[in-house]
């Protein structure tokens, strides 16, 4: 029974609970985010981007040794299928093909292996530096030797390329200001954007006196970086937990661009959500006669025990990524849908659509204030999204995020938020308009009153 008293008292109580030993994570965001604040904000983004340059040369030289390592395995390979017969056996063909995708594995290895310790060694490299210029910050006599860092290390930054200095991509947006609930009414913002989904993780560097910099919402990114104004993404993925095609790919590429100081590569946060999801099949499993109105979205359909076993991931159910490499987004949903969304007699009961409200709930929760919302459910546009499907679509959208903002009000309180809704590049400027006009009908609006005076 003592026992018992005491672990509840030490588990329950926070004045008897044994205090928490401060991690060298929490220690370094800390210090991270007094300098993120501090005038040495531009040197440590600007070290950043020297090191993304390293990076981005090495990766350079891994696509064109891989790139001659095809070309030259595509000319043999061709030579001995002409030659079948008379100069190659059979065996001998299957031998080469056999050698070539162990060379191609073993070259694959070497640079994989090469990027992996140049990261590690730059996130060394930049903990250090952060460390000491945080120390040399807190003691005046090192005052001096602080500045010292500082100016050493912007002497040495990166001049600006020409095609750095070009102008930035015009893309059509339009923001709005509306107010939400009868009585305690609250404000939030709303921005309607049409562009490529990955031009929101994308670095883009402009000059400034001849020195590259990086671009206002990327120093926006990083100062929010630990605080409660996080920024996430929707993105629209297959039912594959991998990065191997399509969007997936591209994006893995645009992370891989830069080391992550932060959180773990993606593929190492990929390898911890795959032990996960299985922990989370078993318990789909298990309760999947039990499920209500809240769950739905993570259990969204019957699946065989086979099914269960390969770890698949089903329509509706969603991972999360974290990035501090990234231009605009902290966080990426990563949001499983299958062909079903291609219809356009979807309902709000789509597995998909509650998934986006379970997603939006997390944000409110998690203090995530900007949000960005594939309008249309899809990356890009296909041929079956003509104007009435979009029209639909569009209006089912704003409807049910519109609902779901109500709803979440309680768990965020009276918080202003901002929804971006994204559209896919490639949309005619008469649709993008009849969207914004169906925006506007659907949300009420923040006009200012104007009173004339007689």
């Amino acid at each position: 029974v003592v026992t018992k008293w005491h672990n509840a008292f030490s588990e329950e109580v926070k004045r008897y609970a044994k205090p928490e030993s401060v991690t060298e994570q929490q220690v370094f965001s800390e210090v991270y985010h007094s300098l993120i604040h501090s005038p040495a904000l531009d040197t440590l983004l600007n070290l950043e981007h020297t090191y993304a340059l390293t990076i981005e040369d090495l990766i350079q030289q891994r696509d064109k040794d891989l790139e001659y390592l095809d070309d030259r395995q595509r000319e043999e390979m061709e030579d001995a299928m002409k030659n079948a017969g008379t100069k190659y056996t059979d065996a001998q063909v299957n031998q080469l093909a056999q050698r070539h995708i162990d060379n191609s594995q073993l070259i694959s290895g070497k640079w994989s292996s090469e990027l992996s310790n140049l990261r590690d060694t730059q996130k060394r490299e930049f903990r250090e530096w952060v460390l000491k210029v945080h120390e040399d910050t807190q003691s005046p006599s090192k005052s001096t030797s602080y500045l010292n860092r500082v100016r050493a290390l912007s002497s040495s930054l990166p001049e600006a390329e020409e095609n750095e200095r070009g102008p930035n991509t015009i893309r059509m947006e339009e923001s709005f200001t509306i107010h939400l609930g009868a009585q305690m009414k609250t404000t939030h913002n709303l921005r309607l954007l049409c562009t490529d989904i990955l031009d929101l993780c994308r670095h883009k560097t402009h000059t400034v006196g001849g020195m590259v910099i990086p671009q206002p919402q990327r120093l926006q990114t990083a100062m929010s970086l630990y605080s409660n104004d996080l920024c996430a993404l929707i993105m629209m993925v297959d039912n594959r937990l991998n990065s191997y095609t399509g969007l997936k790919r591209d994006f893995s590429k645009v992370c891989e661009q830069s080391t992550d100081f932060h959180f773990p590569d993606l593929e190492q946060q990929f390898a911890i959500i795959e032990q996960e999801l299985a922990l989370a099949n078993e318990h789909r499993q298990q309760h999947k006669h039990s499920e209500d109105a809240d769950k739905v979205s993570l259990k969204s359909s019957s699946s065989t025990s086979s099914e269960e076993k390969n770890k698949n991931l089903r329509s509706g159910d969603f991972y999360l990524t974290k990035h501090s490499n990234l231009s605009e987004v902290h966080v990426v949903f990563h949001l499983v849908a299958d062909d079903s969304i291609k219809q356009s007699d979807i309902s709000s009961r789509h597995p998909v659509i509650l998934s986006i409200r379970n997603i939006i709930k997390l944000c409110f929760r998690y203090d995530i204030n900007t949000i960005t919302i594939p309008l249309l459910l899809f990356n890009e546009m296909t041929e079956e999204m003509t104007i009435p499907w979009c029209q639909k679509r569009v209006e089912l959208m704003f409807k049910c995020v519109k609902g779901f903002m109500m709803e979440m009000a309680a768990y965020g309180g009276y918080k202003s938020r901002t929804i971006q809704f994204l559209v896919p590049p490639g949309i005619s400027e008469d649709v993008f308009s009849g969207i914004s006009s169906m925006l506007t009908n659907i949300f009420r609006l923040s006009n200012p009153l104007v009173v004339k005076s007689s």
